[in-house]
């Protein structure tokens, strides 16, 4: 098995892994619990509409043309949109709109695609934003939503979520908030992995692709 392949059967397996872990760490339907819980964790899961745990917004309008690809001194702020690239990074600004968010796909192909941004942050208006109201957005609760945002999403036309419609969502959560920095922590490290992998894969398959070349002339 070459590198190439090696690194790729890798990146697959994790992607497995997350994917167990989703099922087995948050309720499944009709139920109350997770399957598996840490230690000392034993209050039971409740379900929560969007709107009464989060204030919910919408990012706004910013032109491409004012974005850097790379980020610097003054253009520090990561810029999100609705692309599914780079999980949805855009380049960087010299403002922020919000700090510490989970972001929503509201229109198009993506729509209903749930991200939690860490930190200050800029998103286009393609993107709804979920803010601190009762409980602080984090990496735990944004997976939790991200498993069921898309059975909301309206077909008719150009597909939709709307501020309305993700207000109205329930989703199953533990209020303990140790519980949820743990299940954050895990979520985080393997999101983490997986966006090593997939730059060790990009690397490979650009110095194969430079070699090819360089071989042929």
């Amino acid at each position: 098995m070459n590198l190439l392949a090696v690194n790729q059967h890798k990146l697959e397996q994790i992607k497995l892994l997350k994917k167990a872990l989703l099922q087995q760490l948050f309720p499944q339907k009709d139920e109350i619990n997770p399957q598996i819980r840490f230690t000392d964790f034993h209050d039971d899961w409740e379900p929560r509409k969007i709107d009464s745990i989060f204030k919910i917004t919408r990012g706004q309008v910013l032109s491409s043309k004012k974005i850097k690809l790379k980020k610097d001194f003054t253009y520090k702020y990561p810029v999100y949109s609705s692309q599914t690239k780079n999980d949805g990074l855009m380049g960087y600004y010299n403002e922020y709109l919000f700090k510490n968010g989970i972001t929503w796909t509201t229109d198009g192909a993506n729509a209903g695609t749930v991200k939690y941004r860490h930190g200050k942050f800029y998103s286009t208006n393609v993107n709804g934003v979920l803010l601190e109201k009762y409980l602080i957005p984090n990496k735990m609760i944004s997976e939790s939503l991200n498993l069921i945002a898309y059975k909301f999403v309206s077909k008719v036309g150009n597909p939709k979520l709307m501020n309305n419609t993700m207000a109205n969502i329930r989703i199953d959560i533990t209020l303990n908030l140790e519980e949820q920095e743990k299940i954050s922590n895990i979520f985080n490290k393997i999101d983490a992995s997986i966006k090593i992998n997939k730059k060790k894969i990009n690397k490979i398959q650009n110095f194969k692709k430079s070699l090819l070349q360089n071989m042929f002339i």
